[in-house]
């Protein structure tokens, strides 16, 4: 289930009623970025963007916008099943810090299980095309951040957000693979890079101030 990002899909696995799974303890986990270091690609952009004013408790409209910077087709993988908790490629997940200049995101928790990818997560990205890891198309099954809730915005003030996406892992493994030919041909074809978007910033008001 799925609406522009506004964002979507918060409960995902609804959109699927019997998603094949694999266990969890079987995918290693991968490192976190440093929240302190902002990488940056010469094969991929990333550029966020957000509607400047929202109300409290209401997700505002975000955008994310990866940018094929080669000259060649490439192949991207959108969120998948825990991409947002970094616990498998690709890792796709946001950093919002709130008014009070802290992480404004409630503890985020991981269901044991998580879908195994599959042929069709992944999206073949023409040279200077756009992908966006939460919408690519009809017929697949994208997972949101749970970084991005109306809890998290639920204090009046600027709010400050920055995307990440990650396919810096070579190993299927840990992208819940399953060692298919297929899929390790197609995971051949994705540049292993780590993007982090620009910084942008919302100001979040009470229901009676935004007009």
């Amino acid at each position: 289930m799925r609406t522009p990002f506004v964002i979507v899909v918060f409960l995902g696995l609804a959109v699927s009623g019997y998603a094949r799974t694999v266990p969890a303890a079987n995918i290693p986990t991968s490192p976190p970025l440093s929240p302190n270091r902002v990488p940056k690609s010469e094969k991929l952009g990333c550029v966020l963007t957000v509607e400047p004013i929202s109300q409290v408790y209401r997700i505002p409209e975000i955008t994310v916008a990866l940018t094929n910077l080669t000259g060649a087709d490439i192949y991207l993988v959108g969120s998948l099943d825990a991409s947002d908790l970094r616990f498998r490629y690709p890792h796709c997940y946001f950093e919002v810090i709130g008014p009070d200049g802290k992480p404004a995101s409630d503890d985020l928790s991981l269901c044991p299980n998580v879908n195994p990818l599959e042929q069709r997560d992944f999206v073949r990205v023409p040279p200077g095309g756009t992908f966006d890891p939460y919408h690519h198309g009809a017929g697949y099954l994208s997972f949101t951040a749970r970084q991005i809730s109306p809890y998290t915005f639920r204090a009046p003030g600027k709010y400050r957000i920055r995307f990440f996406y990650s396919t810096a892992s070579e190993d299927i493994a840990e992208w819940a693979g399953d060692g298919r030919q297929k899929l390790t041909e197609l995971l051949r074809l994705v540049p292993k890079v780590e993007v982090a978007s620009n910084e942008v910033v919302v100001d979040v008001v009470g229901p009676s101030e935004r007009r």
